[in-house]
């Protein structure tokens, strides 16, 4: 009797290191692809922002011949392309997703590659009917470009759901390992399996607040990535329109930084975007949201409904920017656009507003705020 109770205990034992194996090996697996979704995520949203951005800087580099903004086009034209070469070449992995980019109707890979050829062409011939053909082939490839994302999204969420179905499924097996072991084995048995069943939820809770937390985070400096931020503007532009609220957009954009990445290198660049994160979360309100937009921008929105409190606010920021001393590089600034929400506001209104006005407080001489132009609001 005493080996058959040896024998059965032993099975039990292996059965539920088995299930914490599999807990962590499969959890450990499904964050890892988060991490990457999370990065995907990222670029494919920075390629939204670029298919835009670079209309815009095309036209005023039209308008205004500065050789700078043809520079800061030609480096706007280079991202845009590794990073869709990124995505064509390494994470076209479900069928779906592939059908996008690569077959009838989307068939957004050609699209993104014609309107990257539009963009060359227009840098070396500056051609008035080429920033037309780059007008327009913007404006349709915005919804497209933005079908993508979301389909990034839903399988990430997919991932996070399969970890919710494999928890399901430990936790039923190892009730019914336990069950077995309540039939047959003295509690003195009982209580070690529950001290291992408890071992095994910690372990699935963490790993779930892990990966919760790891898909609205950004890696590198820690604030919310720009899918938490799309999350949050579109519950914050519902509320505005539904009582009458309203709120302000402050985007902002670190001077010269490719100039600092080229001199010191990244390892440098990134210390200092971890820098700023440090500052501009212990400087907002606690009901203000502060968030890595993408590259060396960031994004905060403040729930101040007085604009001129607003600028004071950020002229703060800007201050606070300008007299911080950086290890390595030493000092740095940023310039700031603001938008404030008006009804008839969507994000996409609200977001393009703020990034012309950054656009006109890099074209003022950087390290300086700007707020859009609008009838509603006092000039700047």
């Amino acid at each position: 009797m005493i080996l058959n109770l040896k024998y059965i205990y032993g099975i039990i034992f292996i059965s539920l290191s088995a299930w914490v194996v599999y807990a962590y090996v499969t959890t450990t697996e499904i964050i890892q692809s988060q991490k990457n979704y999370a990065h995907i995520i990222n670029i494919s949203g920075k390629q939204r922002m670029l298919s835009q951005k670079t209309t815009l800087i095309a036209k005023r580099y039209y308008e205004t011949g500065d050789p700078e903004l043809k520079k800061h086009l030609i480096e706007l034209y280079w991202l845009m392309k590794k990073d869709h070469q990124e995505i064509v070449n390494t994470h076209l992995v479900s069928e779906d997703i592939k059908a996008v980019y690569r077959q009838s109707p989307d068939n957004l890979n050609e699209k993104v590659e014609s309107y990257l050829e539009l963009l060359a062409d227009f840098i070396e011939n500056k051609d008035p009917e080429i920033l037309k053909q780059i007008e327009k082939a913007s404006f349709e490839l915005l919804p497209q470009i933005n079908k993508t994302v979301y389909m990034f999204e839903n399988e990430s969420n997919k991932k996070t759901q399969a970890l919710m179905d494999r928890e399901f499924f430990i936790l039923v097996g190892t009730l019914l390992t336990l069950i077995i072991e309540a039939a047959i084995i003295v509690i003195p048995a009982i209580r070690i399996a529950s001290r291992k069943d408890s071992e095994l939820r910690r372990l699935i809770e963490e790993r779930t607040y892990e990966l919760e937390k790891l898909s609205v985070t950004d890696q590198l400096t820690k604030l919310y990535n720009r899918r938490k931020i799309d999350d949050i503007l579109a519950t914050e532009v519902e509320q505005a329109r539904r009582y009458n609220n309203s709120f302000s957009l402050i985007l902002i954009d670190i001077d010269h930084f490719k100039k600092v990445n080229d001199r010191y290198g990244h390892l440098v660049g990134d210390r200092i975007l971890q820098a700023l994160s440090r500052l501009f979360s212990s400087n907002i309100r606690k009901t203000d949201i502060v968030g890595r937009w993408g590259g060396e921008e960031f994004l905060i929105i403040s729930m101040e409904k007085d604009i001129t409190k607003v600028l004071i606010f950020v002229e703060k920021l800007r201050t606070l920017v300008d007299e911080h001393h950086f290890k390595t590089v030493g000092n740095i600034t940023c310039s700031f656009g603001v938008s404030h929400f008006k009804q008839g506001d969507s994000i996409d209104t609200l977001l393009q507003r703020a990034d012309v006005a950054l656009y006109e407080a890099k074209k003022a001489g950087r390290n300086c705020v700007k707020i859009e132009k609008s009838k509603h609001l006092f000039p700047v």
